[in-house]
């Protein structure tokens, strides 16, 4: 009990510092629009400024790409970039334990300066093209990914991985009945739920709007491939009336 007590006040502690430094006293945003806008506009179009503890964050397509404070801009920096930025005069990365940030790939700079420098603006496009590469990509893994499908997640995902299905086209290749008849064979799930989950998935089709007749139909469909697979296991079928 002593050993709970004790990391339930350090975390009450932790909470209490964490209120008391992001409650620093910030100006309205309209107050720094203007600066912030007048830097980052121009390069990667409008922005969208919100509280982030005791900074501003600046956003853009949906990216957090600069923290400002106190006519300071931490830049977040790309792979490309990164080196170059690091090498600057009086640069540093972003670390303030009193708000729990630790950005390592944020870095300080003069607003002044980054105003004066023509490299400002690579920097910044920089960053942007590497969040938006990197968020297409995930995209692009994501539509690969079985749990991307209709009544899929990713223990569906890790069952399937079992029968050596990796991902959708592979899914798709061997069919829901055939991926049936192999988790069954593997001692996995037989119940009719699974069946209509797989029907589900490669038609993108919710379970729940899969008709009373479809059911039937995979049901009888399935008995048959069970069958022929010399599986013993059947399901009972209500009569249709």
């Amino acid at each position: 009990r002593s050993h709970i007590l004790r990391y339930l006040l350090k975390i009450f502690f932790y909470l209490t510092k964490l209120f008391i430094f992001s409650g620093e006293k910030m100006q309205p945003i309209q107050a720094v629009e203007k600066p912030i806008s007048t830097l980052f506009e121009p390069i990667v179009g409008k922005v969208k400024i919100k509280t982030y503890f005791s900074y501003y964050a600046v956003f853009a397509n949906g990216f957090m790409l600069a923290l400002y404070k106190n006519n300071m801009v931490f830049l977040r920096a790309s792979t490309n970039s990164k080196a170059e930025i690091q090498q600057l005069e009086g640069t540093y990365p972003l670390q303030d334990h009193d708000v729990g940030i630790n950005t390592k790939n944020f870095y300080a700079m003069s607003y002044k300066f980054a105003l004066k420098t023509p490299k400002f603006s690579i920097w910044l496009t920089s960053i942007l093209e590497e969040l938006t590469n990197q968020q297409r990509l995930e995209e692009e893994k994501r539509k690969t990914q079985v749990r991307s499908l209709a009544n899929m997640n990713i223990k569906m995902e890790r069952i399937l991985k079992r029968i050596n299905i990796k991902n959708v086209e592979q899914f798709r290749q061997k069919g829901y009945m055939n991926t049936f008849i192999e988790l069954i064979k593997q001692g996995s799930d037989r119940s009719d739920v699974m069946l209509f989950r797989l029907h589900g998935a490669i038609h993108q089709k919710s379970i729940y709007h899969i008709t009373h007749k479809e059911r039937l139909e995979l049901l009888k469909e399935a008995n048959q491939a069970l069958y022929n697979a010399g599986l013993r296991h059947r399901f009972d079928i209500a009569d249709e009336n």
